[in-house]
């Protein structure tokens, strides 16, 4: 019964290891997801959410812009071609 419990014991634990590791790599795909969104403005330096900031973004010779929250600087988005986008930053 005990090298039972203890083989058992053992399993959960290896279970528990893999589980983590797992996490751990979800947790960096997460992150690296969310930073693919996120942008600097060139005037005042501030970092901002595209994706959060999206009630400033507008239509504008077939281009969209967004403002900076910081200094309202207008900025047109373009296609990365990996799924992404970008600011055009001058």
């Amino acid at each position: 019964m005990q090298d039972e419990l203890e083989r058992r014991l053992d399993n959960m634990e290896s279970l528990l290891l893999r589980l983590t590791e797992k996490v751990s790599i979800l947790e960096g795909e997460l992150k690296a997801q969310g930073k693919r969104y996120l942008t600097a403005c060139p005037l005042c330096k501030r970092e901002f959410d595209l994706l959060v900031n999206h009630y400033s973004i507008g239509l504008f010779d077939n281009l969209v812009h967004v403002k900076c929250p910081g200094c309202n600087k207008s900025m047109p988005l373009v296609d990365r071609g990996d799924g992404g986008i970008r600011v055009v930053l001058d």
